[in-house]
């Protein structure tokens, strides 16, 4: 399986893509999307100091583009800036949700980035687990990145 070259561009977490701020998604880059694929799949977890990991971003049917745009509307149906369909976080809201780290801590999020060979057929607002399993048998490949975030 060819990997994904995924990369934001910050290693440590802006203030718009955090709870302190504007709690917008961040820009996520996509390099060497195979030519057979149909969608693309986000998962964002985060990985606090201490406690578990929860999803923080669920998001598929992403069109196969090199760049996934900033700022996607919190909605579990997106038509702009890219067209998408969102799930619901851990955090029990649909779209993203920013790292929010208390003071002194260190906060972790993993994006891991599916393509796909179909568009997934799953409910708008469904959870993580569903989408795990909807991909099943349908990921030509994958790829990570991991940015901090310190409170």
């Amino acid at each position: 399986m060819q990997p994904l070259e995924v990369t934001l561009n910050f290693a440590e977490f802006p203030p718009e893509h955090t709870c302190r701020g504007g709690d917008a998604s961040p820009r996520v880059r996509v390099a060497g999307v195979l030519p057979n694929i149909k969608s693309l799949a986000i998962v964002a977890t985060s990985s606090p100091e201490e406690g578990e990991s929860k999803a923080a971003w669920v998001i598929w049917n992403v069109e196969p583009a090199e760049t996934v745009p900033a700022g996607i509307p919190k909605t579990a149906e997106v038509t702009a800036p890219v067209r998408a369909v969102q799930g619901r976080n851990d955090f029990g809201t649909v779209g993203y949700r920013g790292p929010c780290p208390k003071s002194g801590e260190t906060e972790a999020y993993l994006f891991r980035v599916y393509a796909l060979d179909i568009d997934l057929h799953l409910l708008p607002g469904a959870g993580w687990e569903d989408l795990v399993r909807a991909l099943e048998g349908s990921v030509n490949q994958t790829g990570e990145v991991v940015a901090l975030s310190t409170g």
